[in-house]
């Protein structure tokens, strides 16, 4: 989808959404991640590509980018986008996860009940 729209501009600049989307999965199979933390990473570092494409002409330093992303919330180039989305994600991967973990202890009590029941069968 995202290459079908954006084209060389998402195939250049892939690894910012494939980092947020590695993270999102990492948080809803149970690892430890902040998601708070996580959105703003991924908008601090959307802000940067965004302000480097924009201005081709300039070479920015690494502290200078930073800099920028770090006025993020005083600038709004996203608008109120990224506070939207932040909500929307949070409620829908803290239901994911609560899902995914839920699926797996019931896993595990099936297994546990089957092997009870093989044991009692087996005498």
């Amino acid at each position: 989808m995202f290459v079908r729209t954006y084209g060389m501009l998402y195939m250049q600049n892939s690894e910012v959404f494939q980092d947020l989307f590695t993270e999102l999965k990492r948080y809803y199979t149970g690892g430890n991640v902040n998601l708070e933390e996580m959105l703003n990473d991924f908008w601090a570092r959307l802000l940067e590509r965004m302000f480097q494409l924009i201005n081709p002409q300039y070479h920015f330093s690494e502290d200078y980018l930073e800099c920028v992303s770090k006025y993020t919330d005083q600038l709004k180039p996203f608008g109120d986008v990224p506070r939207k989305l932040k909500i929307q994600v949070t409620r829908a991967f803290i239901a994911a996860r609560t899902f995914v973990q839920g699926l797996t202890v019931g896993r595990e009590v099936a297994n546990r009940v089957s092997k009870v029941i093989e044991n009692l069968l087996s005498f």
